[in-house]
């Protein structure tokens, strides 16, 4: 369990109080680059509790309050308990990292953002004992891309996709090439009947100003779950050879689902 009396409050322990916000709807285009976005990850495993309907009831609550119109849209999404990875590893690979919930944050104005961190900062992590012992894992992203519905569309109880591309010292993900080719790939082949929203961030910086955990973020919000998979499953191989084109890594992928909404 982590003892927060023993540690500094820093900007990074204040976004692991933090939900998820998602910006207008917006195509992908070079215009979406450079929004302030915030992924926050909350493991999943033995030992380790997270409370989402404490987090949607109250902390959501209580954030929104405290933080106002510098944040532009908040979004908690949990990860069901028994759902196994959209992508299984590879033959000898370890098993993926499992996740209990999935928060986005869009930043509206970030230097309202960070004054309301040093103002609210103490309360918010004076809370977060009542909803996870866990330490989660946190990053800022600049967003590349937004196709579909805008995000006002997406409400309580949506299905999204999440994709998470590993980082590492070594790692190649070219985000250009996912833009502008592998993300209306995608688009196409599955349609609008499959997909909902489509959103594409680049991870910028880790929680302390490092490496991010994950070099890319995706989400993909399904319409519906039948067109969805009856696409995947004509269409993986096609997508699958894609991959090499922008990426050196296979990506974690996991099913969520919208579970509070600021």
């Amino acid at each position: 369990m982590v003892d927060f009396s023993r540690r500094d409050v820093t900007y990074g322990m204040l976004a692991s109080a933090l939900g998820a916000a998602l910006p207008r709807g917006v195509r992908a285009a070079g215009s979406a680059r450079d929004v302030h976005a915030m992924t926050i990850l909350y493991p999943a495993g033995e030992g380790i509790k997270f409370d989402p309907d404490y987090y949607r009831d109250h902390h959501l609550k209580l954030i929104m309050s405290l933080y106002g119109s510098s944040i532009k849209r908040f979004e908690l999404r949990t990860v069901p308990p028994l759902a196994p990875p959209a992508i299984p590893p590879a033959a000898g690979a370890p098993p993926p990292p499992k996740f209990s919930a999935a928060v986005n944050i869009w930043i509206a104005d970030f230097a309202a953002f960070n004054a309301n961190n040093a103002k609210h900062g103490p309360e918010l992590v004076a809370d977060v004992p009542h909803f996870t012992n866990s330490q989660p894992a946190i990053q800022f992203d600049e967003v590349h891309g937004m196709m579909g519905e805008p995000a006002s569309a997406m409400k309580l109880g949506d299905t999204c996709l999440t994709i998470l591309y590993p980082n590492s010292d070594a790692v190649r993900w070219d985000v250009e090439y996912y833009r502008t080719h592998h993300m209306p790939l995608i688009m196409r082949l599955y349609g609008k009947e499959a997909i909902k929203r489509f959103e594409l961030r680049k991870g910028a910086t880790g929680q302390t100003g490092g490496a991010p955990g994950y070099i890319g973020t995706v989400n993909i919000y399904i319409n519906d779950q039948k067109a969805f998979d009856d696409a995947g499953a004509k269409h993986a191989p096609e997508l699958v050879a894609d991959v090499p084109h922008f990426s050196s890594v296979m990506p974690v992928a996991f099913p969520t689902k919208i579970h509070g909404i600021g």
